[in-house]
């Protein structure tokens, strides 16, 4: 893991630090290609908070966050919150599928080959990247760069009511 690390520190392309024009919802009819095969629908993950995560392979700051956002995930998952990990477009899905493996990640990793997703979502083409959205579909927060897990679990907390 740590020369995976050390690779794509390497390949580091900065962090992002431009706000990016997300919708106001996330529409029920999209959907994600996990990299297991599998695809999860908007629509099922309406009542729990969700974390759609713009990342990519190459991207030192995207992969140097990834161990807090699986503690983060672990934490919180049981009291109704998910995470989605959303490979840019031009992040190769074999390359996706082995830092998925290697971080151990416990949440769904998805790959948009054709970016369907990226373009409706109005995410350009930075990483990392956040759309932070409440159980009823609406986006509450845009965040471009990184976001320090302190400040994101402050921003998740008051989405998962008292449970």
């Amino acid at each position: 893991m740590r020369r995976l690390l050390t690779s794509v520190l390497a390949l580091s392309l900065g962090l992002g630090a431009a706000a990016s024009a997300a919708p106001s919802r996330l529409s029920e009819d999209a959907s994600f290609t996990v990299v297991d095969g599998r695809t999860l629908a908007a629509s099922a993950l309406r009542g729990q908070p969700l974390l759609i995560v713009f990342w990519a392979s190459t991207c030192a700051p995207c992969i140097a966050e990834m161990p807090d956002l699986a503690q983060l995930y672990k934490e919180l998952q049981p009291r109704g919150f998910e995470l989605i990990a959303l490979a840019m477009p031009y992040d190769p899905p074999n390359r996706v599928l082995a830092a998925r493996e290697v971080l151990e990640l416990p949440f769904p990793v998805a790959i948009d080959v054709n970016a369907k997703l990226v373009r409706r979502l109005g995410v350009p083409p930075q990483t990392p990247q956040f759309l932070l959205i409440d159980a009823s579909g609406d986006v509450v927060t845009v965040h471009n760069g990184v976001w320090p897990i302190d400040k994101l679990r402050a921003a998740i907390e008051p989405l998962l009511g008292n449970t």
